[in-house]
């Protein structure tokens, strides 16, 4: 890791980000492993290797961000930078597109969540260092930071690890050093040893390409105690499932804060499944404001003892503030495999080829509602969409994301725009109500199961040719007011498990649409 940030550090130029992200070759090829020492200790060729390869990634990853960033220059000092952000964010948008290489459509270079951030930050940079700041180069104030150990074995040639699995278990030979610092070649030595895979894993294996693994990547992890250990992380390559019959079933997922996820399957243009939201116990989502209650006592304190110059006297303190957040981050990541793990589970079930989910990257939490605010900014929905990714490749499973714009606004059935509700026998409109109304046709529903809906929708469109959800074929209800007959069981179905979750199947108080089917 130490190597790493001092080759980071030396390389960290437009030279550099230029000519790694231009070429098409592996990093480790284009950047000289010899540039990978450190006085005093002794590195074997293919470990300088996977750290040049490391560091060369982390370069090419700023290539596109740098190219946006002079392109979104170039904007702002067209047009001001007084210029309203949305406004700027169009004409870049506009302005910087490619021509597909099939057809002779256009789509834009960068996407839209990059750009707006880019633009934040020329304004930022712009009201903290004035005019003045064009005459520094994107190197100058953008510079990445090397935080977690990881060290992949990609472009080792078996010089450094050999492994192969064989009857449930992966025999693998590492050459590892035998001190801290080792000055010769003495001070390495092959270690060889055996895991066993885990069931789980090994009954998704059978559906994959190979039965050999890809090569691994050595990271870290920290226990509960505070103990750190390193662990070896084997990728195995799955292919995609099928289409059955030319049609393709899609499971449409809308991501909330007390409903982590509702969703509803639908297929070839029809919703053939009653609404399945996944939320927290009552107790589960009590014990969680407790801590955040607690934490925010603890800051309080923390803060007092600062402006009384007394900062020494918070030691015990801020260590009890640490073990929290140590806490909340354990609970957060159990919740995000447990949701995932279900979706998994309803998608399969239902034999899925699709996830689709909304892409709320660039959503922002509303100014002036601070405990609004600190739940939008721990949401779970990133990593509930990281952890989705990664299940889906297991299982063989296409992950789309798709615009959120108006998804909770317009009516899934005739496709009107609808009204928020306090409730589906009150239709009085409230800003704040969870219900939705369409003054059209009457169809009354929760705002998550009309959202999801929706997803489904957006998730066959194309916006090339259509500007907006509205102007989308409406999603009729296959078996109106019951299970579609691919699913076992009729009426509500409720399942609690030990994780703190519970999962509710056609329990949404829905008010049919009198019109639409």
């Amino acid at each position: 890791m130490k190597v790493a940030i001092l080759l980071l550090n030396e390389l960290w130029s437009e030279e550099w980000i230029e000519r790694v992200g231009k070429s098409g070759l592996k990093a480790y090829k284009v950047i000289n492993e010899a540039r990978a020492q450190i006085e005093g200790i002794y590195l074997p060729s293919r470990i300088r290797r996977g750290i040049t390869e490391q560091v060369g990634r982390i370069i090419r990853g700023q290539y596109k961000r740098m190219n946006c960033y002079y392109d979104c220059l170039e904007i702002v000092n067209w047009l001001g930078v007084e210029t309203n952000e949305n406004k700027l964010l169009a004409v870049v948008m506009q302005h910087c597109r490619t021509t597909s290489k099939k057809s002779k459509k256009t789509y834009p270079l960068y996407k839209k969540v990059m750009v707006k951030q880019t633009v934040e930050m020329i304004k930022n940079w712009h009201e903290r260092f004035g005019k003045g700041f064009t005459t520094f180069s994107y190197t100058d104030f953008v510079q990445p930071k090397i935080h977690r150990f990881s060290f992949p074995y990609g472009p080792d040639d078996g010089q450094a690890i050999q492994y192969s699995a064989l009857d449930g278990r992966i025999h693998y030979k590492l050459k590892l050093p035998v001190c801290s610092e080792p000055k010769t070649r003495n001070d390495w030595m092959w270690v060889t040893s055996e895991i066993a895979i885990p069931e789980k894993v090994k009954a998704k294996t059978k559906t994959a390409i190979s039965k050999q693994p890809r090569k691994p990547t050595l990271i870290t992890k920290r226990l509960k105690g505070g103990l750190t250990y390193f662990f070896l992380q084997f990728p195995w390559e799955y292919k995609k499932m099928q289409k059955r019959k030319g049609k393709e079933r899609v499971l449409a997922i809308d991501l909330g804060l007390k409903k982590l996820a509702t969703c509803i399957v639908g297929e070839n243009g029809k919703q053939i499944s009653k609404p399945i939201t996944i939320k927290l116990r009552g107790s589960q989502y009590r014990h969680i404001e407790r801590l955040y209650t607690h934490i925010a006592g603890i800051q309080k304190k923390l803060s007092k003892l600062q402006k009384q110059n007394r900062i020494y006297l918070g030691v015990t303190i801020e260590e009890e503030r640490r073990r929290l957040y140590e806490k909340r981050n354990r609970l957060g990541d159990e919740l995000v495999f447990a949701t995932t793990n279900t979706l998994i589970q309803i998608a399969l079930k239902w034999q899925c080829t699709k996830i689709t989910i909304e892409d709320l990257r660039s959503y922002k939490p509303p100014r002036g509602k601070r405990s609004w605010s600190r739940r939008l900014s721990e949401w779970l929905r990133g990593r509930i969409a990281l952890n989705l990714e990664h299940k889906c490749k297991e299982n063989g499973l296409t992950l789309q994301k798709v615009c959120p714009w108006n998804t909770s606004s317009h009516c899934p059935r005739c496709a009107a725009k609808g009204t928020k509700v306090k409730g589906p026998n009150n239709l009085l409109e409230d800003k704040k109500g969870r219900f939705f109304h369409c003054p059209e046709c009457g169809f009354t529903a929760d705002r998550d199961y009309i959202a999801a809906v929706n997803i489904y929708r957006a998730s066959f469109i194309d916006y090339h040719s259509i500007k907006s959800l509205k102007d989308t074929s409406p999603v009729p209800y296959m078996d109106s007011g019951i299970l579609h007959p691919t699913v076992s069981g009729e009426g509500s179905e409720m399942i609690s498990n030990n994780n703190g979750l519970v999962t509710v199947t056609g329990n949404e108080q829905i008010v049919q649409c009198p019109i639409c089917p």
